[in-house]
């Protein structure tokens, strides 16, 4: 449930999507491909933790800070989730974007939730990861690397 939070809105919000970046699975993740599938990638741990990316036309006079305020209300208002921080970082290619992370309790245990968002000309490309707490721990490195290596030029 965690990975699919944004993907409702984003869905709603452009239908026509398509992969243009590049990410790289660590050690440990399993790229898995699904039918009628969300994200154009998507790669989890044995414990549950996914990350995933894709990519969604969206228009041209957007920018980073108009979709991290969307995300943010969306996952806030709608799902639940409580924003535990907002950073700036850059993608493996250096193209600017924000990442918000965001926690939330499900059936009383601690979930976390990092969406990363990059706007390249009128292509938004999200970047993402989610499990429950003690597992998003335990394989923050490569989710940290995973996230990093995502290119969006």
């Amino acid at each position: 449930m965690m990975v699919r939070v944004l993907a409702c809105f984003v869905v709603a919000a452009s239908m026509a999507c398509g992969g243009s970046f590049d990410v790289k699975t660590a050690p440990g993740f399993v790229k898995v491909q699904e039918k009628n599938a969300v994200y154009d990638y998507r790669a989890i741990a044995p414990e549950g933790v996914a990350v995933a990316v894709r990519a969604v036309d969206v228009a041209d006079n957007t920018n980073v800070g108009f979709w991290e305020r969307a995300v943010m209300l969306r996952t806030r208002e709608l799902d639940g989730y409580a924003l535990t921080t907002a950073t700036d970082v850059k993608s493996a290619d250096g193209t600017s974007g924000r990442e918000l992370t965001f926690g939330h309790d499900e059936q009383g245990k601690p979930y976390i939730y990092r969406v990363r968002l990059y706007l390249t000309g009128s292509k938004l490309v999200i970047a993402e990861a989610g499990g429950a707490k003690d597992s998003m721990e335990q394989w923050k490195s490569s989710v940290d690397w995973m996230l990093g290596s995502v290119r969006v030029d």
